[in-house]
């Protein structure tokens, strides 16, 4: 097994090692073990509990998730050399357990690596005679999901092979065994486990998925891309000092925002998890702002992702805040971008303006990028992209004429324009489909004109490197 130590893989001989000395008074046992073996460490302790969890809760197969493969191979190494600490904190629990024979294995790829009996020696005597019930356990450790019933028959195997004298006394009463298997595995990849808190020995954990992106930098206008990738991207990418720990991205609805963000993360080769305020407020006094600070301090060493926080528009001034928890939460959300050592956090808005200015500093989120609506140029890239992503047949001089009059137009309602008229021309896009779908979405050009003007008055107040795609009038 490619996880432990050579001298583990390569030591296959047996050797049988009594635990009668260990064991509490009227229990007997003994270990088949492969090479040598240690007797404590501190790094097996957190699995013992979670182990007989699954003993007193009488579950057939429990998973035990770790975050990542450095810990999952720390585990299995400790647990490997030290699996006599194993095997005598499950005896120490065996009145209450109510075990009269309790077998302990070890399947790693599919491979027995240590089996533990420990039995009374009263009731099995006794059930030798027919005078009584015997309560029988058999508790598997493995590394991959199997069958409960398949992992106990290749303990036997080994017990018939290599204590054969034993396992001709045990046979029938291990038939008749209660089954629990603990699978040992690595967090799934596509999520992130968050342990809260616990209470009366129930742990309580938040499950946040994790996405990968779908949209990279050729999918942004020229200027914009260009200048990502010299001040994000490239720095991140080379682990330089001074690269950014926080973006802000900000526009009017529709313009590519989260585009903008997913393009980061592809760039960096890194997947996202997205925060919002669903996902850690809650109506218990104090609680969101530690669920806050757990999931960060998941987060923290987490270099394979960006956060996203879309729509941040939540985290308002805290002079406008109506009650002091929403102060409390906003001065944890200061302390986390503050930190060095955690992921590049990402935020998009669209009203910069009602955001606390604490927060749009350098040092916290460094960059902000200001999206505007498209001009003719970006239109054109778009609409072609999306005749391609929807299989949509268009001929050019139909695309120019979509371009010259979907001026003022942000990429979502681009985006309409092309279903609604391939729907109208059965995925082909003619005049009459096109003219069909202008007339079902209406944009207000002075309106836009204004919220163009807006954007860049806001960004001659910010005090963070501005990167900008805010294209004039004579551009759109």
């Amino acid at each position: 097994m490619e996880m432990m130590s050579s001298s583990i893989e390569r030591d296959d001989e047996m050797n049988m090692e009594s635990l009668n000395d260990f064991l509490p008074a009227g229990l007997q046992g003994f270990i088949i073990r492969r090479g040598v073996m240690g007797e404590y460490s501190e790094v097996v302790l957190p699995l013992i509990p979670k182990v007989l969890t699954a003993l007193y809760r009488d579950v057939t197969k429990k998973v035990i998730m770790f975050r990542d493969r450095e810990q999952y191979n720390k585990i299995v190494r400790s647990l490997l050399l030290n699996f006599k600490q194993l095997a005598l904190h499950i005896a120490s629990e065996a009145k209450l357990l109510n075990v009269d024979l309790a077998v302990i294995s070890m399947i790693f790829t599919k491979n027995v690596y240590n089996v533990a009996i420990i039995y009374r020696e009263d009731k099995i005597t006794a059930m030798s005679y027919g005078n009584q019930n015997v309560n029988a356990v058999t508790i598997i450790i493995s590394d991959r999901n199997m069958d409960p019933e398949e992992a106990a028959q290749l303990c036997f195997n080994f017990l018939k092979n290599h204590a054969k004298k034993y396992y001709k006394r045990f046979s029938k009463i291990l038939q008749l065994s209660s089954i629990h298997l603990i699978i040992l595995d690595t967090d799934n990849k596509n999520v992130i486990r968050v342990k809260l808190r616990e209470e009366y020995g129930k742990g309580a954990s938040l499950t946040i998925p994790i996405n990968t992106p779908l949209w990279d930098a050729e999918n942004l206008p020229d200027r914009l891309r260009e200048d990502i990738v010299a001040l994000i991207i490239e720095p991140l990418n080379s682990n330089a000092q001074y690269a950014p720990k926080g973006v802000i991205i900000i526009g009017p609805p529709g313009v590519g925002k989260s585009v903008t963000a997913e393009a980061i993360a592809k760039g960096l080769n890194k997947k996202i998890v997205r925060i919002n305020p669903g996902i850690y407020r809650s109506m218990w006094y104090g609680m969101t702002e530690k669920t806050l600070i757990s999931i960060f301090s998941t987060l923290r060493n987490r270099k394979d992702l960006i956060v996203l926080i879309d729509d941040a528009d939540f985290l308002i001034n805290r002079f406008n805040a109506i009650h002091e928890a929403f102060i409390a939460e906003m001065n944890i959300w200061l302390n986390i971008l503050q930190e060095r050592q955690r992921p590049l956090v990402v935020m998009t808005t669209n009203t910069p303006e009602i955001l606390d200015p604490a927060m749009l500093r350098p040092g916290r989120l460094d960059i902000s990028i200001f999206v505007g609506y498209p001009d003719r140029k970006m239109r054109r890239k778009i609409i072609s992209n999306l005749c391609k992503m929807y299989s949509v047949k268009i001929s050019d001089e139909l695309l120019e004429d979509v371009v010259s009059r979907t001026r003022w137009f942000n990429a979502a309602e681009l985006d309409s324009v092309i279903r609604i008229a391939a729907s109208k021309g059965k995925s082909v896009i003619t005049q009459e489909a096109l003219e069909w779908a202008l007339r079902k979405i209406r944009v207000s050009e002075s309106e836009r004109r204004v919220i163009q003007e807006n954007i860049e008055s806001y960004i001659a107040k910010m005090s963070n490197i501005v990167i900008q795609y805010v294209p004039k009038e004579h551009e759109i």
